[in-house]
């Protein structure tokens, strides 16, 4: 059963209960408190008329003898003290019979008076009942109180009662359906999204519409929601750069497989002079050479999968000496003028990976075509020291920019296969700067060169001074 249904079945259960009862129980006690008012009030007229009737009776009656029509003219008397309908016997013999058909006499005690409501063709009556005794005989009085008025009145108040309790039944019928409907309506919201989550719309949000609990829940859904869209974003682009991993991967091996086969076999049929062999022979090192690279960058992103890193404390001026005797001769076949200013300083890396790293850099701004590099290396803040590569090379545009860092992107692929590149070495670098702890920025402007900065932890212990 939906939460609605409850809800509503709930309050027109609450609504309809607490109506009748309270109504039940104003309207019982009405009609109670207007009847024993009633009743109060004829058993106070039946008094009066008790003692006007005996008053008279002393009065009229001469040598305390009580005959009939004496009696009688004492109650024609007497009688217009009330507005009942009356029965007087005297002894056995019965004097006065006004009162209807129905109303019983009762022989009381002497001075006692016994009364009960009556009901007699649609109509009610008041019976008042008493005995006494004057001048050796007993009087019996009988009075009957039409109240059907004050009945009427009850009924009618009755009615109204209905008439309100199907008035507000019908409110509040309404009132339960709307405010279930509207307290429903955020769940609602939360099922519909959830329905949509289900089938792929990740990121599906709700508007919140209120401050309560419901809409704290919506809030935290929405949250949810969000994170899932990132989540599974993050998974599209795993997934997507997996994808093109695998195709550049096939393409990069492609390539010189093909030209490898084709060399290979003009040699074998010796269908070619001893130049063309040689320049064959060259196609099929120059081939060879890539797929070897290729295979040893592979290889180095599966062994920093598969096993950690060992720090060691490393001066910066040495490692830089070191990376100069490698780097200058390349540079110098290039006419490439490299520009070094290092900070003295003892970093925590793994030396010979992080050499990887800043030769791969050096090793990109030279096959971008570069003519001035430019190294500095400096105290960033109290804990991390800054080794910043700049060229003033051709830049990246702000697209493949985005990308640099994704295995086998090449910014310009013809260079890259020329230069023997397989577009490894930015996704290697990130990889090992990440393992240190550290981090690779990327900063270029299209046309002017080319930025890239490595911050790495310093060893506080071992700062120069």
């Amino acid at each position: 059963m939906k939460i609605f249904i409850k809800l509503y079945i709930g309050i027109m259960v609450i609504l309809i209960s607490s109506l009748l009862i309270s109504g039940y129980l104003i309207v019982t006690t009405s009609i109670k408190n207007s009847l024993d008012h009633e009743v109060d009030n004829c058993l106070e007229q039946y008094n009066l008329f008790l003692n006007a009737f005996q008053t008279n009776l002393i009065i009229s009656v001469k040598n305390k003898e009580a005959n009939p029509e004496a009696v009688k003219e004492v109650i024609r008397v007497t009688r217009g003290t009330t507005k009942a309908d009356i029965k007087v016997i005297m002894n056995d013999e019965v004097l006065v019979d006004d009162i209807p058909d129905g109303i019983k006499v009762y022989y009381q005690e002497n001075g006692r008076i016994r009364y009960e409501v009556v009901t007699l063709n649609d109509k009610q009556y008041v019976s008042c009942c008493s005995n006494f005794e004057k001048y050796g005989v007993i009087f019996t009085c009988v009075a009957a109180y039409d109240i059907t008025s004050i009945i009427e009145e009850n009924n009618i108040q009755r009615r109204g009662y209905y008439a309100i309790y199907l008035l507000v039944l019908i409110c509040g019928t309404l009132f339960a359906f709307f405010f279930s409907m509207h307290l429903t309506k955020p769940i609602r919201h939360l099922s519909d999204a959830g329905k949509a989550i289900s089938g792929g719309e990740y990121g599906k949000k709700i508007k919140v519409i209120s401050n309560d609990e419901l809409g704290e829940l919506t809030a935290t859904f929405n949250h949810m929601s969000e994170t899932i869209r990132e989540k599974m974003d993050a998974l599209e682009l795993v997934v997507k750069q997996k994808e093109d991993f695998v195709a550049a991967f096939a393409h990069e091996t492609k390539s010189p497989m093909t030209s490898i086969i084709g060399y290979a076999d003009l040699i074998y049929q010796n269908k070619l002079n001893d130049n063309d062999k040689r320049e064959a022979a060259g196609v099929i090192m120059n081939e060879g050479m890539r797929l070897q690279a290729l295979s040893e960058k592979l290889m180095d992103i599966v062994s920093l999968k598969e096993s950690g890193i060992s720090l060691e404390l490393i001066n910066t001026t040495d490692m830089f000496e070191d990376i100069k005797a490698t780097v200058n001769p390349k540079a110098e076949a290039k006419n490439v003028k490299v520009n070094y200013s290092i900070t003295d300083q003892y970093i925590n890396i793994d030396y010979d990976l992080f050499k990887t790293v800043v030769m791969n850099l050096i090793d990109n701004s030279l096959k971008a075509g570069a003519d001035e590099i430019s190294i500095i290396g400096e105290d960033f803040d109290n804990n991390t020291y800054s080794i910043t590569v700049s060229d003033n090379g051709p830049g990246i545009s702000k697209e493949n920019l985005e990308r640099v860092k994704d295995a086998f992107y090449m910014v310009d692929k013809s260079r890259s296969r020329k230069e023997h590149g397989a577009g490894l070495g930015l996704s290697l670098a990130d990889k090992i700067m990440k393992m240190h702890g550290g981090s690779l920025d990327i900063s270029s402007t299209e046309g002017k060169g080319t930025d890239v900065r490595l911050l790495i932890h310093v060893n506080i212990g071992y700062k120069m001074i």
